[in-house]
């Protein structure tokens, strides 16, 4: 490989520490570890990182705008469509962003086991998030309502049950092959959409 297409050192740091923190958790992966498995000695990496706890968070970073990539995205490319086409393939697009082995790995070991030192850093992050996604589904909700395919359906409880919805695919993901998580999905969605349909505050 020539210098001119190597990649950069600090972009194979970064996915290679995304790779360790994934497989074995922040307690458990070091610096030397990282440095190690990029080929590098340990003191070079303060070369491209602060500390150990930055690049977690660094991290943290990175794969939550890869998610809002994936949702903007999405929202976009069907946003002439009638509500119930858009928020399926938002269902879907977002359980693809999970199939990515380290990134969707790395996403759900973060949210369910923040590291105590980050914990604080880690739900600032999350709520910023959040915050960005209830606004998305805010928006659907309203194009539902205007369409009148949930006209009883509070916007909090549309919100509530994406999130659950959301939450148990990514489980499902995680113990089944790609196969079986799209025929769960596929019957999840059925009874989702009626669940909208059928609602009454």
């Amino acid at each position: 490989m020539s210098s001119s297409t190597r990649v950069p050192t600090a972009d194979r740091i970064h996915d290679t520490a995304l790779r360790l923190f994934a497989r074995q958790g922040y307690e458990a992966t070091t610096l030397g570890q990282i440095a190690d498995a990029v080929g590098i000695r340990k003191p070079s990496l303060y070369n491209h990182i602060r500390s150990k706890e930055a690049l977690f968070l660094s991290l943290v970073e990175r794969v939550e705008a890869r998610f809002f990539e994936i949702q903007d995205a999405s929202l976009a490319r069907h946003a002439d469509t009638p509500v119930e086409t858009r928020l399926r393939a938002l269902i879907e697009d977002l359980g693809a962003f999970i199939f990515a082995e380290d990134q969707g790995s790395f996403y759900k070991r973060f949210l369910l086991f923040p590291p105590e030192p980050l914990r604080a850093a880690i739900r600032e992050i999350n709520a910023r998030s959040e915050a960005r996604i209830d606004a998305a589904l805010e928006a659907l909700h309203a194009q539902g309502m205007r369409e009148n395919v949930w006209p009883g359906l509070a916007c909090r409880t549309f919100t509530d049950a994406f999130y659950c919805l959301m939450d148990g695919l990514y489980t499902e993901r995680f113990i089944y092959d790609e196969a079986e998580y799209r025929r769960r999905l596929d019957s999840a969605w059925q009874v989702f959409r009626a669940g909208l349909v059928g609602a009454r505050s």
